[in-house]
């Protein structure tokens, strides 16, 4: 589905089955995805893509906002496919460290990960676009956030959802370092809210409101 010029979102609403959003940024002649989600719906999300005029040949770069399972596995099928895949440093350490026992509590074996480029605090240039990085640590050491400036969307992955923050009760959860990246985030006013699971927010009006209900019914329990 086409959010705006640039901007596509594949949401999962199939509950049945644990999986992310998925996000796809077009510049140039090239695709980025964001949180490619579970191998084993490649093939659905695919479709998707083709049906909106995408080819799924053209990923070239994929962004991890974290490397749960649920976000990541598809990742390593597109990395053998040619595309350059990334995630922040620490995240990668963390992976290294907890990887297998985490995998296992999903039911899935961690492979040996390598990974092209690392996600850095600052600013993250893409087809002429204006992005950033931020370091949003919380529900896991390395989580990161995306800020595209010019159209004001924020990809906050596991972070913060419409009505939801991300589980703090992982390996590596933290909840005041929950509450801080959140509120950082708050600071952004943005427009979109494309989070990692759930429901878009698409008017800076209900990505405020938003915000203010997690600080409001979320912070004390953190």
């Amino acid at each position: 589905m086409e959010i705006r010029d640039g901007l596509y979102a594949y949401v999962w609403t199939d509950y049945r089955a644990n999986n992310c959003n998925t996000f796809l940024i077009r510049h140039d002649e090239a695709l980025c995805m964001i949180d490619p989600g579970h191998k084993a719906f490649l093939p659905q999300l695919f479709q998707l893509l083709r049906r909106d005029g995408l080819d799924p040949e053209a990923v070239s770069s994929v962004i991890l906002t974290h490397g749960h399972p649920d976000h990541m596995e598809g990742a390593l099928e597109l990395r053998k496919k040619g595309a350059l895949l990334g995630i922040h440093a620490k995240e990668e350490a963390f992976i290294r460290e907890i990887g297998p026992y985490f995998a296992r509590m999903f039911g899935w074996e961690m492979p040996d990960v390598a990974f092209d480029f690392y996600l850095e605090e600052g600013p993250f240039p893409m087809g002429g676009q204006s992005f950033r990085v931020l370091d949003t640590p919380g529900h896991s050491p390395g989580s990161i956030c995306l800020y595209w400036d010019e159209a004001r969307v924020l990809f906050s992955g596991d972070l913060i959802f419409a009505q939801g923050v991300g589980r703090t009760d992982f390996p590596g959860g933290d909840g005041e370092l929950l509450k801080e990246s959140i509120r950082r985030c708050r600071k952004l006013r943005a427009a979109y809210l494309m989070p990692g699971h759930g429901e878009l927010l698409q008017t800076p009006e209900d990505v405020d409101r938003n915000f203010e209900l997690i600080e409001r019914m979320y912070f004390s329990y953190l």
